[in-house]
């Protein structure tokens, strides 16, 4: 005698993942049931018959839940494939037509910003484009896709004129170690961290420089002393794009603004 062929195989495999993700980022967000339950607006015991696998969502549960425990897009995607639904959040290349919107609406803004240095890199600080002086920050070369952190942490030579290269290094850790936890836990970018830290200066020292932690990078013509911003397609729902980041660096004194206009003079 055979064994009985087991009802609906895949909708309970599905349900197992989808409890499993659904508890571990629960957890990663220091949520009880119940006050996720609370949250999201659904019975607490609703909610643990989803982590344990006895119900399947609807696919405005799953989002509705998502949104609650503020998962990063691939994870939601993750979550909605698990109950048996499409993926919402698509990673398209950056060189598609449709995108060319938005790739000339970063470029205008990059190069706008001549003389100050202006970069485009992503989520692990792999690099999509640079105006003049954002190049110039980079040693005068540099190749797309090239890791920054990678770069200044490996060569000494491009991280020299960094005169603050500590502070900087603190900096850009904790950076990358915020973007980690917001992300419930990325281990590359976690590797990032970890390879600033070895040249990264107490944290708790960094109050001291002022209201704005200032990048004084030595040239052949004097010390520029920059601050940066970086700006993000936060409304973007295509996961290529929401991985852009466009650090934008200004000037923190008048000599650095006069000294930026001789170092990358605009063209006409």
């Amino acid at each position: 005698m055979t064994d009985p062929i087991p009802l609906r195989p895949r909708a309970a495999t599905s349900a197992s993942a989808l409890g499993a993700l659904l508890r571990d980022w629960r957890q990663r967000r220091r949520y009880s049931q119940l006050a996720l339950s609370l949250t999201a607006d659904v019975s607490a015991r609703h909610l643990s018959f989803l982590e344990s696998g006895r119900s399947q969502p609807s696919r405005a549960m799953v989002l509705q839940l998502a949104e609650c425990l503020d998962m990063p897009f691939e994870a939601r995607n993750a979550m909605l494939t698990a109950a048996g639904f499409a993926s919402l959040y698509e990673r398209t290349p950056l060189g598609a037509e449709h995108l060319e919107p938005i790739r000339d609406a970063l470029t205008r803004m990059m190069h706008a910003h001549s003389p100050a240095p202006s970069l485009i890199f992503d989520t692990y600080w792999r690099v999509v484009d640079a105006n003049p002086a954002g190049a110039l920050l980079m040693g005068g070369t540099w190749e797309p896709g090239m890791c920054l952190v990678d770069r200044l942490v490996d060569d000494a030579a491009l991280r020299a004129p960094i005169l603050n290269w500590p502070d900087v290094a603190a900096v850009l850790m904790n950076r990358l170690r915020s973007e980690s936890r917001q992300a419930g836990g990325d281990n590359q970018l976690e590797a990032l961290a970890d390879k600033l830290a070895p040249h990264a200066a107490d944290p708790l020292a960094l109050s001291a420089h002022g209201p704005i932690m200032t990048l004084r990078y030595a040239t052949a013509h004097g010390e520029l002393a920059l601050f940066t911003t970086v700006a993000e397609l936060s409304s973007a729902r295509d996961l290529t794009l929401r991985d852009l980041r466009l650090e934008i660096f200004f000037p923190a004194d008048a000599e650095s603004r006069a000294l930026l206009g001789k170092l990358t003079p605009v063209k006409d």
